[in-house]
């Protein structure tokens, strides 16, 4: 994809791993989101029908992410984009020189 207009990159995103911490006073356990590293991106859109192609269905629960290719993100990760939080779905990475990757990102329900 190395037509993605720079200038649309106006968006940030973290990306991260999902840990148990304790508490040292009292022992319970509970999970949090670690940041791993934050990335600029911007807003991808499909048509219905790409969608319905790609996935089955039209799913709300799926966010599109443009960002400039990064090897770092792989589908391990989680992402929280406007307070959000979401799996890494899938990358289509695109690893030539000034070239963008889709993330697409699923919803995280409840405590994942």
């Amino acid at each position: 994809m190395k037509n993605y207009n720079l200038s649309r990159l106006n968006k940030r995103v973290q990306f991260g791993t999902v840990k148990t911490i304790q508490n040292p006073i009292n022992g319970t356990s509970k999970q949090q989101f670690v940041t791993l590293f934050t990335v600029w991106y911007g807003e991808y859109t499909l048509t219905i029908s790409n969608t319905i192609s790609l996935t089955g269905t039209t799913a709300t629960t799926n966010q599109l992410i443009a960002v400039r290719h990064d090897d770092r993100i792989t589908t391990t990760l989680e992402a929280i984009l406007d307070g959000v939080t979401y799996k890494v779905a899938g990358v289509s990475s695109d690893s030539d020189m000034n070239a963008y990757d889709v993330v697409t990102l699923t919803k995280v329900n409840g405590h994942g």
